[in-house]
């Protein structure tokens, strides 16, 4: 039976990026399995719509805050795997977009062999103009 080396979870801190956090944990414990938490700062999300704007209407500091407030939350859930059992926890933390990053960039970083994200954290309007992140990937 293959056994999974390398999982790969995303979160973004709504109740289906814990859902999904959980089971991921479950499987990197049944596995013994390295675990690797990534949390992505979705520019697509506070830049119009993707990058049309440019980097230059970022405010820098609410960059550098929200990023920050995504690594503090990382670490949490990096103690949680650990104390769990998980040995070898990995968190990531950038910005981008969240679907290439999840479905290419991070999956060929780490060699992830298995992704495990939420169904949706999009509402209804955001999944029909710009898809969700579980439809990309897949």
């Amino acid at each position: 039976m293959k056994r999974y080396q390398k999982i790969l979870v995303g979160v973004d801190g709504s109740s289906q990026a814990r859902e999904a956090f959980d089971r991921a944990v479950e499987l990197a414990k049944q596995n013994e399995a390295t675990l690797i938490i990534a949390s992505i700062l979705n520019s697509d999300r506070y830049v119009g719509m993707g990058m049309a704007l440019g980097a230059s209407y970022i405010n820098k500091a609410a960059e550098v805050d929200m990023l920050g407030r995504l690594q503090d939350s990382g670490e949490v859930l990096v103690q949680q795997a650990k104390a769990a059992g998980i040995q070898n926890v990995i968190l990531e933390v950038t910005k981008g977009n969240s679907k290439t990053a999840l479905a290419e960039d991070l999956v060929t970083k780490y060699d992830a062999d298995l992704v495990v994200i939420g169904a949706t954290g999009t509402n209804v309007v955001e999944r029909v103009l710009i898809g969700s992140n579980a439809h990309f990937i897949v």
